[in-house]
């Protein structure tokens, strides 16, 4: 089993800095992750497996490993060797880890079978490889925490999701950029923004509140080898979710970082502040998550706190 307990990640969209070097196709990949050197988050407790209220039309099952910080895509297969995918939707392009010569080779999993480009040394050693936005353009997904159920984009599953997820399911209030999906949020009170969904991220980016609670400080580092020292916190006020239909989804006590801002970056190009928050791993997984990238729609199952 990989060993991730001196790794986190965060993402920040569109900061395209030194990394093409490493990376299979520069011009593809438009964000940096940042690893962290700290304590892994600890993990919550995983979701029970979703019931369903009827049956589910063809797709592709994954188990899926959280090991706190991260999400692992366990059982494809290439070749004789079985391989694990770290789930990022921050990242553009999907590739595995190896010092073979091939530029890409084929993965299986269930009757899936997916051309992944070679990238040697871009992951922590005991990553195998990662799978980025690119591998689910034209399909849906649901995951309930344990398991990853992916759907064909002309899935009904995909069209009608509340026949299949139940009432329960509220589609988030969303933009896309490119492939990438930004959700509305509001932290903390009367502070509406927009912020990048990206379950390769650990921790949250948000702004802070009044009456959060100082948690220390992580060490980011950047390309280059340089490091930000950043604030970590938890919240104090609910950071709210909001969707379509006007319901607002809450989550406490979240833990996120402040400090990071476009300002630390010599860019060019876009000064949205926007940009900069991101909704992370440590929400993300907890709530069941319907994700449609044929027609860009984001839901989650509500559940009271």
């Amino acid at each position: 089993m990989p060993t991730l307990s001196l790794y986190q990640k965060i993402g920040l969209v569109f900061l395209s800095l030194s990394v093409g070097m490493c990376l299979p196709n520069p011009t593809q990949y438009q964000k940096t992750k940042l690893p962290l050197s700290s304590d892994p988050i600890t993990p919550t407790p995983s979701l029970t497996s979703f019931p369903f209220p009827r049956t589910l039309p063809p797709h592709t099952k994954i188990q899926v490993l959280d090991t706190g910080i991260s999400l692992l895509l366990l059982g494809f297969q290439s070749g004789n060797e079985s391989y694990s995918f770290l789930w990022d939707t921050g990242s553009d392009i999907s590739f595995y880890e190896g010092s073979d010569t091939s530029y890409s080779k084929e993965f299986q999993i269930g009757e899936k079978i997916l051309e992944i480009r070679r990238g040697e040394g871009i992951l922590p050693k005991g990553i195998q490889g990662l799978l980025g936005i690119d591998a689910f353009q034209g399909t849906c997904l649901f995951f309930d925490g344990t398991t990853l159920y992916w759907f064909s984009g002309d899935s009904p599953f995909c069209a009608h999701p509340d026949a299949y997820l139940g009432t329960g399911l509220k589609i988030l209030s969303t933009k896309q950029k490119k492939l990438h999906s930004f959700v509305s949020f509001e932290y903390p009170k009367s502070f509406i923004s927009y912020a990048h969904l990206d379950t390769g991220a650990s921790l949250s980016i948000l702004p802070k509140g009044e009456g959060d609670v100082f948690l220390g400080q992580k060490r980011v580092f950047r390309p280059g080898n340089t490091i930000l020292n950043l604030e970590h916190w938890e919240s104090n006020e609910p950071l709210t979710l909001l969707t379509k239909s006007g319901f607002r989804e809450e989550y406490r006590k979240v833990q996120f970082l402040t400090g990071i801002s476009l300002e630390n970056f010599h860019l060019s190009g876009d000064k949205d502040k926007e940009e900069v928050w991101v909704i992370g791993l440590g929400v993300l997984r907890t709530r069941p998550l319907f994700w449609d990238f044929s027609r860009n729609r984001v839901g989650i199952i509500h559940q009271e706190n």
